[in-house]
């Protein structure tokens, strides 16, 4: 009896899911013939659904974005991009999609200048995912083992091929640092992009302070701190104040 209940359970699932997948399909391929009959606030819609749903993958998240910038809303089409980065940091649709629609900011805003040697670290440093800077990370590793095990089978072997072992090194401390720092910016910093024609940056948390900037439509923004209906925020060139939250969505 209990056999029969549980492979009838079991039967029910695998029934549910079939036809969740079924109408999961359905919706995107409504989506993307809205998207293809340039109806594209439908298109988000149908995006959307499929989110709410739990159904989450970077192709969503860039023909969300896609569906976002036709429409005009250049916010949310940069969230949609950042979105799916965080899922695939490796995905070359939305990297190139995202850098096409940066042009399209208002507020071109120019990173804070460190100094000439941070200033080359922070370009190189930003050239691969972490994933890639872990992958260069353990071939060091890799290299270095070969050379070990190559002088343990032949111990008579050059004096020089110590000297190798500084090339891996060197390699293994790069992208060890660099694969730590792009964790950091991409997981563990919280960033946010204002989906508002405009906002003001203020000294504080609250309209009775000053404005320092008119950010636009499309920023994106560390966000550092909240309180009450507002967002501690820094740019990219260093500038902190205070903005709304109604104005931001967070990535």
């Amino acid at each position: 009896m209990k056999k029969t209940a549980f492979l009838i359970t079991t039967i029910i699932a695998l029934l549910c899911v079939t036809v969740v997948a079924a109408d999961n399909q359905t919706i995107w391929q409504e989506a993307a013939n809205y998207y293809d009959q340039a109806n594209y606030q439908a298109a988000i819609d149908d995006y959307g659904k499929l989110l709410e749903r739990g159904f989450e993958n970077p192709q969503i998240y860039l023909n969300l974005g896609n569906s976002y910038f036709k429409a005009g809303e250049l916010g949310r089409a940069i969230w949609s991009f950042r979105k799916a980065l965080l899922l695939d940091p490796g995905f070359k649709a939305a990297s190139a999609n995202l850098a096409y629609v940066r042009s399209f900011n208002t507020d071109q805003i120019a990173s804070k200048q460190h100094g000439f040697i941070l200033d080359i670290w922070d370009a190189i440093s930003g050239l691969f995912s972490a994933n890639g800077y872990l992958w260069l990370f353990m071939l060091g590793w890799w290299i270095v083992a070969a050379i070990i095990i190559y002088k343990i089978i032949r111990p008579g072997s050059p004096l020089w091929l110590y000297y190798l072992l500084i090339v891996p090194a060197i390699l293994i401390i790069f992208s060890g640092a660099s694969a730590a720092r792009r964790v950091s910016e991409d997981r563990l910093t919280h960033w946010g992009v204002l989906v508002q024609d405009t906002a003001d940056i203020r000294e504080g948390p609250g309209e009775e302070f000053n404005r320092v900037e008119v950010a636009h439509e499309g920023l994106e923004l560390k966000i550092l701190g909240t309180r009450e209906n507002s967002y501690l925020i820094e740019l990219g060139n260093g500038l902190r104040g205070w903005i709304t939250k109604k104005a931001v969505l967070e990535i």
